[in-house]
């Protein structure tokens, strides 16, 4: 459920290169802020800037600090994280989960990510791996390059965990018809629910897939990361 005009201070505590195009900002935790794998936060910094300021966190509620990823891009809102620095501050205005984006205990789930989008999913698979959780979860990873995000961790807890399924899927030079036959083969039809999120182009054409698959639409949770 989302969480309206809220207002709560973090301060950066490291800003990490993760691949050539894409940053975390890791921010000390606010004592007693609570969330759930897959929830969002919108962040003010102080002044106005052009931009989106909606970030899913990639951090999972058991780790002790609080992590977005970003992809670098030219709005000023974009900037000014690329520009943190540890002892800048920022607020948390809103926080929350849209549709149901989180794993629910006792279900199968297919995560399908585009590049950046495999940000709320480390997120569910880390509080999965911490705390034991139930039901099994299929990953399907799809990035223009091999330069995959958590592409470390994911591997480690793949390996840990029995009901964990990674697939890696570098989509460069793939047409559409071979990349959704890729897919095909990959993904399970038997799952209770599927979550994709990414680009929307990207959304739209994985729900097509998954409706020509016989996935029920309503098993169907979407999080949509826009360029900005």
């Amino acid at each position: 459920m989302p969480h309206q005009y809220v207002d709560l201070e973090l301060t950066v505590k490291q800003v990490r290169a993760e691949t050539p195009q894409h940053l975390s900002v890791i921010y000390e935790r606010p004592r007693g802020f609570d969330y759930e794998p897959g929830d969002w936060v919108d962040l003010a910094l102080g002044v106005e800037l052009r931009g989106g300021r909606t970030y899913s966190l990639s951090s999972a509620p058991t780790e002790p600090d609080l992590m977005i990823t970003f992809k670098e891009g030219l709005s000023e809102f974009k900037r000014a994280l690329a520009g943190s620095a540890p002892g800048d501050t920022a607020r948390i205005t809103a926080y929350g989960n849209d549709y149901e984006f989180h794993l629910a205990e006792h279900r199968d789930s297919v995560l399908i990510a585009g590049g950046v989008g495999v940000a709320p999913f480390r997120s569910m698979i880390k509080q999965m791996r911490d705390t034991n959780g139930s039901g099994s979860v299929q990953l399907v990873y799809l990035n223009q390059t091999d330069a995959f995000l958590f592409a470390e961790e994911l591997d480690a807890w793949q390996r840990e965990l029995d009901d964990v399924v990674v697939h890696h899927l570098v989509t460069k030079g793939l047409s559409r018809k071979k990349r959704e036959a890729a897919l095909r083969d990959i993904i399970s039809v038997d799952a209770h629910h599927y979550f994709i999120a990414g680009p929307e182009g990207m959304i739209e054409s994985t729900e097509a897939l998954l409706d020509t698959m016989g996935v029920d639409h309503d098993d169907i949770r979407i999080d949509i990361f826009d360029g900005y």
